[in-house]
């Protein structure tokens, strides 16, 4: 005889980038027990993955996740993780005082997402020449690693990986249909000062941030701190 299939919620979420609405469902505990696999083996690229695939099987509707910006994967998979297991996260802080670990505790639907401005993406760097950027992907940080980022190798790549067109007043050229040499070239052929416009970009990336406080239960000492990206509500 069949055992019986419990039917699962579903719920809402919004794209922050593009603001278009989605229907998700809690993730199960067979896709829990990946998930929780990937976290113990600290690996960025396992993470990245298993997270991506997450949020594939537990969305529903034709969403290309692979376009989707870093910021969304994270905010959606924070959404998703709330609608799974609950809306409060333990973490465990050092007091800057004492350094006594601490367990605090928040709300999913506390942290916010900073502001996403579409017109970022557009950088001019002379007066008849510039470039649209977009932002980077999940699969593109992985790729990159995430101890290369700051390394000026790592920053030219995630800059080549994310030029979406190159404009002049006659022209406007697609990057997906150039080789990265040719855009690498384009880059190498850039002023100091250009160069820096096309890389402010990358600071003004939404992400992920809510401000910690808390009083340490050892030496009562008050903690205040910023957490910022996903990977700071899971430590």
């Amino acid at each position: 005889m069949a055992l019986p299939k419990i039917d699962v919620p579903r719920y809402p979420v919004t794209i922050p980038s593009t603001g278009e609405e989605y229907i998700m469902r809690p993730y199960l505990v067979k896709e829990e027990k990946v998930l929780l696999l990937a976290l113990e083996s600290q690996d960025p690229k396992q993470i990245a993955m298993a997270i991506r695939n997450l949020i594939t099987s537990c969305i529903e509707g034709n969403l290309d996740i692979d376009v989707l910006a870093s910021f969304d994967i994270e905010k959606l998979f924070l959404e998703l993780r709330a609608i799974s297991v609950g809306d409060e996260i333990k973490l465990t802080s050092q007091c800057s005082e004492c350094e006594h670990v601490n367990e605090v505790g928040l709300k999913t639907s506390d942290v916010n997402l900073t502001d996403y401005n579409p017109e970022a993406n557009t950088i001019r760097l002379t007066e008849s020449v510039g470039v649209t950027m977009r932002y980077p992907t999940a699969e593109l940080l992985a790729e990159i690693g995430v101890e290369e980022i700051d390394s000026i190798t790592g920053l030219m790549s995630l800059i080549v990986g994310c030029v979406n067109t190159i404009f002049d007043e006659e022209n406007v050229y697609d990057v997906k249909k150039e080789s990265n040499e040719e855009v690498q070239d384009f880059l190498d052929s850039l002023t100091s000062d250009q160069f820096q416009k096309v890389a402010a970009f990358f600071g003004d990336i939404p992400k992920l941030e809510y401000n910690l406080s808390y009083e340490c239960e050892k030496c009562n000492h008050e903690n205040e701190t910023v957490l910022r990206g996903l990977a700071s509500f899971f430590t």
